[in-house]
């Protein structure tokens, strides 16, 4: 991953390929890499955790959604992260959540407790931690031809308005 001038580029991405990919392991999941803002989940142990504005993915089971992924060839990025975590972990953290509140609760609220990061408030800044305590690994990409992708700059106020834009 690279840091220029504010912007946050992440390398070495490779096309999801199922005998690389380690179900098991935890990953950071980035869905809409280039929106405004993108959504983010967690995995681990081929389960994946998500808070969204209607609601949590708790536990659900990883390998259909990798297939929902290709069939609506939606573009996602996982990267794996370089962490000892559990599953009970990810249960407890995103069980104190029902769903997203606009100007208060975000996707990031629940994987920011997992990851022990409280002071993160968006993606990037999120990234740049990890990296910085070398806990980034492999990324893989679904959908997405580049191996380097730039993510869209964004304030937390834009992430705000698009929960509002979510609930209306």
């Amino acid at each position: 991953m690279e840091l220029l001038k504010s912007k946050t580029i992440l390398n070495h991405i490779s096309a999801f390929r199922k005998e690389d990919f380690a179900m098991n392991s935890p990953y950071l999941w980035i869905w809409n890499p280039r929106a405004v803002p993108p959504h983010m989940g967690l995995s681990i142990d081929g389960c994946y955790f998500s808070l969204k504005a209607n609601g949590l993915d708790f536990n659900s089971d990883l390998q259909d959604l990798i297939g929902v992924i290709s069939r609506k060839r939606l573009p996602v990025l996982a990267v794996e992260l370089n962490l000892e975590l559990t599953k009970d972990n990810f249960k407890s953290e995103f069980s104190k959540f029902e769903r997203t509140i606009a100007n208060e609760v975000t996707c990031l609220n629940p994987i920011k407790n997992v990851l022990n990061f409280s002071e993160v408030r968006k993606l990037s800044e999120l990234l740049t931690n990890l990296d910085e305590n070398d806990l980034l690994g492999k990324i893989t990409s679904w959908n997405i031809e580049d191996s380097t992708i730039e993510l869209a700059d964004y304030s937390t106020e834009d992430i705000h308005k698009h929960l509002v834009s979510l609930t209306k």
